[in-house]
């Protein structure tokens, strides 16, 4: 008797060879493993389980889930336990690169989170102040207000309008400049914000200068200027105390960093690794 059409073009579907491949195999496993599949069989789920899915239900939603809505949550938990005992027991899960990135992520989580658990004193964040200065350490910090010069003009009359603004400064007179599109005034205002804007080595120039006298002339990457400066908050490096959560954060990273590095070499202990290539074989 001959196959239908349809029988035929089915039996010829790779996916269909790989299904039927996949449920002997697992019928195979089942008779050699009864005792292993019995167990695989059973499902429990108990009062912590229940929590854990009211819990998420209500922190996507904002409210308790009703009876029947539980029950859904219940009966979807169950489906997804018998797919993934399903998925493992065919091997699913094995040389898929998502699946394996996934669960690496989830291992590196838990030394993540044994950081996280730790709870470091003064002393030890204190230590850690000291030996990473860099990370912590406050720039300088200026006030001021600027004249500024165009250099885009030739040399002899630059030269006349700096010495002019010098005996405008020496007597005390109001000193002419140029348009610009920097502002005339900044307001606290960090070094290194003021080296990127005027170039570098600009706010090294400022650390000398008197308070509250217009002083001059200073170059920059853009003229010259003539600056009164308002205000200078020297930086330096902070006490414990005022960046405490600042200093923490970088503790448990790097913490978590050294926990993760000790995790790896641990695990790698434990395997013998082989790395074949071309010149090998």
């Amino acid at each position: 008797m001959a196959m239908p059409h349809r029988l035929m073009t089915l039996a010829k579907e790779p996916l269909i060879h790989i299904l039927l491949i996949g449920a002997l195999l697992f019928a195979l496993y089942s008779a050699l493993n009864p005792q292993a599949m019995e167990d695989n069989k059973r499902i429990l789920i108990d009062q912590g389980q229940i929590n854990s899915l009211q819990q998420q239900f209500a922190r996507a939603w904002n409210r308790q889930p009703t009876e029947e809505e539980l029950q859904g949550l219940i009966e979807n938990f169950v489906i997804e336990e018998i797919y993934y005992r399903e998925a493992l027991a065919l091997g699913i899960d094995k040389n898929d690169p998502v699946i394996r990135r996934r669960l690496r992520q989830k291992m590196e989580i838990y030394t993540d989170n044994l950081a996280n658990a730790l709870a470091p004193s003064d002393e030890q964040l204190t230590q850690y102040l000291e030996e990473h200065p860099d990370k912590f350490r406050t720039d300088d910090r200026y006030s001021f207000e600027h004249i500024y010069l165009n250099t885009d003009q030739p040399t002899a009359e630059l030269r006349k309008r700096v010495a002019e603004a010098e005996r405008a400064i020496g007597s005390g007179q109001p000193i002419t400049g140029d348009p610009s599109l920097l502002p005339s005034v900044f307001d606290d205002v960090s070094g290194r914000m003021l080296d990127k804007t005027f170039g570098q080595g600009f706010a090294l120039q400022l650390e000398g200068l008197d308070k509250h006298a217009w002083q001059g002339p200073i170059r920059s990457s853009m003229g010259i200027h003539f600056v009164r400066l308002t205000e200078h908050a020297p930086g330096g490096l902070p006490e414990l105390a005022s960046i405490r959560d600042k200093v923490e954060r970088e503790w448990r990273f790097d913490r978590a960093q050294a926990l993760d590095q000790s995790f790896r070499e641990r695990l790698l202990a434990n395997y013998d690794v082989t790395v074949v290539t071309k010149n090998d074989q």
